[in-house]
């Protein structure tokens, strides 16, 4: 009998420590699934900053008449600025700890403040020209996204700080 007991109270002690393990594996793995999210939404941030910054910055020293397209994936809701007061171009991304920016410097002096705001999850092309038109003013252009294409013009006079 003592031996049918033992087991018994090793069989109740075995379930005690899987309930147990089982609840806390699942509060660790929570709060590392946020942090992986986090991660991977600031790296497509971080890319796409940096990808249209070089953009525009390639259209700026390649003169009038350039254009250049990039391309790249944000899977979570998203903004674009570009900021005339500090010259830079901002992303800004909803994250499990709050709206994150990430930002990147531009060679063009942006004249005036742009955003488009909500901008929803996907794969986004981003067209940056310098129009041969002199009247055409500079402009982010949102107007595509439905297309996924986000247009940004620049002009000659930008740049001119």
């Amino acid at each position: 009998m003592r031996g049918q007991a033992a087991v018994e109270y090793l069989m109740i002690f075995s379930t005690v420590l899987a309930i147990l393990a089982a609840v806390t594996t699942g509060q660790m793995i929570n709060p590392v699934q946020e942090a992986a999210g986090d991660a991977l939404y600031l790296s497509q941030a971080r890319s796409a900053a940096d990808a249209i910054a070089g953009a525009i910055n390639t259209v700026y020293a390649n003169g009038k008449g350039a254009v250049k397209s990039i391309s790249f994936r944000v899977d979570k809701t998203w903004g674009l600025q570009l900021d005339n007061s500090e010259n830079r171009i901002r992303i800004t991304i909803e994250t499990s700890t709050g709206t994150q920016n990430v930002e990147d410097s531009l060679r063009y002096g942006v004249d005036n403040h742009h955003s488009l705001s909500n901008i929803s999850p996907g794969t986004y092309t981003v067209i940056v020209e310098w129009s041969a038109n002199d009247n055409m003013p500079e402009n982010v252009d949102g107007n595509s996204l439905a297309d996924d294409k986000i247009y940004i013009y620049i002009r000659a006079g930008g740049g001119q700080r």
